[in-house]
């Protein structure tokens, strides 16, 4: 694996532009992983976006939205690609079903992402991995430009989305993220307000009742002056988000289907940094517990697999990483 620079991403992409693009990202693809991956297909003549598995309703709510297809993200891979980018995904373990063929593939790969590098001994995957950013769409959006690629006004909304959903609504964000908003909102014709209403996705009242249950239903404790909130339920993702937004400096929630399990942990922003802590790396070193895949953000990661009967196991080795974190 070769890391590369700014510089080196606008030459490699740039020297790729004609070729057969095949455009991917993790399993169950968010806002900002499609946003990257539509904005980026425009800049290839011969681009084709495919997909893991699916994307989050709230992904293909706002393609819907905007006027995107979502159907155009294919399901299969792309045997003939001559050219294979990965988007805010920085491994091949998370990329689902794909993970075996991009392993396999002789062609060259390119990682677009703004979590941690991790390593890999494959010499022609190159990989942009810059922390700074708060979102791969934030990259994109500079890498685009650098190109002197022309970006319209729903790619412009799809990629101030895309920062939006993944900087939390700006917790994590820097000056320069908010120079960026204001540009992409230019280009839209839009107002901060009209983009969140574009972005509203309404959770079916079901949906939010289980989430409410699950939140009543958790333990809360007090450890190392954390507020921790730890529980079960269908809603897992919903839970863990509305335990941050009522004062929770960490939460834990998790689902459990007949062969899977899943976890999605929180962290309140900036604790990463206070107490240097990455829920993202944390995430990938607990999955084998549950003998599956993990990653991340530093404040919002995720877990499955199909070790169902290690809930335990998961939740003790999460709390005892959370209170005593590498240095």
């Amino acid at each position: 694996m070769r890391a590369i620079d700014f510089t080196g991403l606008g030459r490699i992409v740039s020297s790729h532009k004609n070729a057969r693009t095949m455009i991917t990202f993790h399993s169950m693809g968010d806002t900002d992983s499609v946003a990257s991956a539509f904005s980026l297909a425009s800049y290839f003549p011969n681009a084709t976006i495919v997909s893991p598995d699916f994307i989050t309703s709230n992904s293909k709510h706002i393609l819907e939205r905007l006027g995107f297809a979502p159907d155009a993200i294919k399901g299969a891979f792309d045997e003939s690609a001559e050219f294979i980018v990965m988007v805010d995904v920085n491994n091949f373990e998370d990329c689902g079903a794909f993970k075996g063929k991009l392993a396999a593939a002789t062609q060259e790969i390119l990682i677009v992402d703004h979590h941690a590098a991790q390593s890999n001994g494959k010499d022609s995957l190159f990989s942009f991995n810059d922390e700074t950013y708060n979102s791969t769409s934030s990259t994109m959006f500079d890498l685009l430009k650098a190109l002197g690629s022309k970006i319209d006004g729903k790619t412009a909304e799809l990629l101030a989305a895309g920062i939006v959903s993944d900087s939390a609504e700006f917790k994590n964000s820097t000056p320069h993220t908010f120079v960026q908003i204001g540009e992409l909102l230019k280009l839209a014709n839009k107002d901060y307000q009209a983009l969140l209403q574009d972005m509203r996705h309404t959770i079916a009242p079901e949906n939010r009742m289980d989430a409410i249950k699950n939140l009543f239903d958790s333990e809360v404790t007090i450890r190392n002056g954390l507020v921790f909130i730890i529980g079960k339920g269908f809603r897992a993702n919903i839970a863990a988000d509305d335990a941050i937004r009522i004062g929770a400096d960490v939460a834990l929630f998790y689902s459990i289907s007949s062969n899977e399990i899943s976890f999605s942990a929180r962290m309140r922003p900036l604790l990463d940094k206070e107490r240097n802590i990455h829920l993202g790396k944390m995430m990938v070193s607990l999955a084998p517990i549950i003998k599956g895949h993990g990653g991340g953000h530093p404040c919002a990661a995720g877990a499955y697999g199909s070790g169902t009967s290690a809930a335990l196991a998961f939740i003790n080795s999460f709390m005892n990483a959370m209170l005593n974190p590498k240095s």
